[in-house]
């Protein structure tokens, strides 16, 4: 009986412990299993850097755009100063006198030779920046305020003045050399080629201006 009832609280104590035991295995099981399933997070994408556009080169397409925007300004009134020189010629041919006509004339063919220099150089640069650009927001920007003020200064020229350069020499040459001045003839003529020579260098800037809006679009 002894041995009977020694058998059964030795029982009593172990099975218990080993029912914890159990439980407490299958537990940890489940918990390791549960992290098996989970999915293990993804890295994140890595962020496409854009490329960074030097600042030396936005400079030069902010300096051809400033001077640009110069120049075009300076024609602004250029029709108006021709028409009135060929006012006062017209004067000079109905008898008047004007002291300043030739001096006047001369200055007008300097500044027109002037503005065909600087023209020149402001193409050659954008044509250099032709082989500079890059595509991005800030240089297409300045590129199409170069397009529109390129198209403004071709217009002015082709429609405007060369039209007025012209009418000019016309009405300097039908007037007699002794009342209009013995070099006024000649320097009528440079002034209308000045102004046929910016003529094609607008519409070469014109064009490249275009090309230069194509090639910084992002």
């Amino acid at each position: 009986m002894k041995k009977y009832l020694l058998l059964f609280l030795v029982t009593s104590v172990v099975a218990p412990a080993y029912s914890l035991d159990f439980q407490l295995a299958n537990l940890k099981a489940a918990d390791f299993a549960a992290q098996d399933a989970a999915p293990a997070p993804l890295p994140g994408a890595p962020v496409k850097e854009e490329p960074q556009v030097p600042q030396d080169l936005v400079y030069k397409f902010t300096q051809a755009r400033n001077d640009l925007a110069r120049i075009e300004s300076d024609t602004t009134w250029l029709r108006s100063d021709i028409d009135r020189l060929e006012a006062d010629a017209r004067r000079i041919e109905q008898g008047s006198s004007s002291a300043f006509f030739s001096m006047d004339l001369r200055r007008m063919s300097s500044d027109m030779t002037r503005r065909y220099n600087d023209l020149q150089r402001l193409v050659f640069d954008v044509k250099n920046l032709l082989k500079l650009a890059q595509k991005d927001a800030k240089l297409n920007q300045l590129a199409r305020d170069m397009e529109w003020d390129a198209r403004d200064l071709d217009n002015r020229f082709q429609f405007d003045i060369m039209n007025s350069a012209q009418s000019l020499e016309w009405t300097v040459r039908r007037i007699d050399p002794k009342l209009i001045g013995y070099d006024a003839q000649w320097t009528a003529g440079d002034l209308s080629r000045a102004c046929r020579d910016i003529q094609w260098k607008t519409r070469d800037l014109r064009w490249d201006a275009q090309e230069l809006v194509k090639k910084t679009q992002p």
